[in-house]
């Protein structure tokens, strides 16, 4: 499984190509999908780094840091 830097570094890579793309709509698109579906998968990861580390923690401190 991909670490959230190597996405992060392809996410910026495939942002940039699409930035200089003067190709036709398809290949935008393409282009496009590819992005989204980078940022989302990294999101994803990042988002269950900080479960687990939350979990690692009682659940009263959980519901405490929480709300703050």
């Amino acid at each position: 499984m991909a670490n959230v830097e190597k996405l992060q570094e392809h996410l910026k890579k495939a942002k940039s190509k699409l930035a200089e793309s003067k190709g036709t709509e398809a290949e935008v698109r393409k282009l496009k999908k590819k992005t989204r579906r980078l940022a989302r998968k990294s999101n994803k990861l990042k988002a269950t780094e900080k479960m687990a580390e939350l979990k690692k923690k009682k659940k009263k401190d959980r519901k405490a840091g929480t709300s703050e």
